[in-house]
């Protein structure tokens, strides 16, 4: 029995097993937990701002794209989803048409990826198709002619795609390189943490989708300037929506009512008007002009250079009135 350890032996073991559990947590534990918390903290915290720039992206990219195919009707953004590269790759079966953009300052390529069905109506639309609805054929790559018109389209839409992140960055995008299929990019791991926003395209009768894949590497090292960013651009929003409001207010059209004496009458009376009956009524020697029921000013009556006119003689304050 030389083996069993006694009572008191098994306690301080245990009790200095404790002990390390408590205060010395492993490296690998300690940074996993940390790391995980810190991401998820920080994506969700700048989802706002990605989500202005997506809605930007969206309004951009359709005035690109009509430059193109004069038939696309609108663009909307979707809600941006935060998830592993890994399931968005199970999700997207090729061909698609991706473009890995490299975007200074963004710390890793994001990717401009068309579903089939997109490309081969925008190829339809632009070579004069019937505008039928064009569905994804099975084939494990796009043609050479499909391939080389989205070549031209991705990179023509690389302005719209600076034109997005302005409000917030200066970024510089380039197109690094293209391919067909998700699985072919190596900068990127299934565990990876990837905001996707699925951008809706509206034909005249059908629709059809385009991606934009921000790995989290990408944004990073901008979030700080991105959770700035998002203040100084509603700052600015609201500098420009209060411009536009106040020259749409002062451009608009009111209507003045100058009130004429009223006078009484008999219903019987009005019951037997006829055209040509004259109504009497004494010429005011002050006369109210109101605006939508609210009186605002008052003047007298007259004629000049030979029209009705009323001549202004008091304007009141908003807080007065003409009683």
């Amino acid at each position: 029995m030389g083996d069993i350890l006694e009572q008191d032996e098994l306690d301080a073991l245990m009790n200095n097993m404790g002990e390390i559990v408590k205060d010395e947590p492993t490296a690998a534990q300690d940074g996993e937990a940390y790391d995980f918390a810190r991401q998820d903290y920080a994506v969700h915290r700048l989802i706002p701002a990605l989500s202005l720039i997506q809605t930007h992206f969206a309004d951009a990219v359709k005035e690109a794209l009509r430059q193109w195919v004069p038939a696309v009707d609108s663009i909307r953004a979707e809600r941006i989803s935060v998830m592993k590269f890994g399931e968005l790759k199970r999700s997207l079966a090729p061909p698609c048409d991706i473009s890995c953009i490299q975007a200074i300052p963004l710390g890793a390529p994001s990717y401009l990826l068309f579903e089939p069905d997109l490309v081969f109506t925008l190829v339809d639309r632009f070579f004069g198709g019937s505008g039928k609805i064009v569905k994804a054929r099975n084939v494990p790559e796009f043609s050479p002619a499909e391939s080389r018109f989205m070549d031209m389209v991705s990179k023509a839409l690389m302005p719209a795609y600076a034109e997005a992140w302005r409000s917030t960055l200066e970024v510089n995008p380039q197109i690094q390189g293209r391919l067909s299929d998700l699985r072919y990019i190596d900068d990127l791991q299934d565990a990876d943490t990837v905001l996707a926003t699925r951008f809706v395209v509206h034909f005249e009768n059908l629709e059809a989708m385009f991606w934009l894949l921000l790995p989290w590497a990408a944004i990073d090292p901008v979030r700080e300037s991105l959770g700035s960013g998002l203040r100084v651009n509603r700052q600015e929003q609201d500098a420009e929506w209060n411009q536009r409001l106040h020259a749409g207010v002062i451009a608009s059209s009111l209507g003045l009512v100058a009130t004429l004496p009223e006078i009484s009458t008999s219903l019987k009376r009005v019951s037997a008007f006829k055209v040509g009956d004259i109504l009497p009524i004494e010429t005011p020697d002050i006369v109210n002009v109101s605006i939508e029921g609210h009186e605002v000013m008052t003047g007298s009556f007259g004629i000049h250079e030979g029209q009705v006119a009323i001549a202004v003689e008091r304007i009141f304050k908003p807080t007065q009135s003409a009683r």
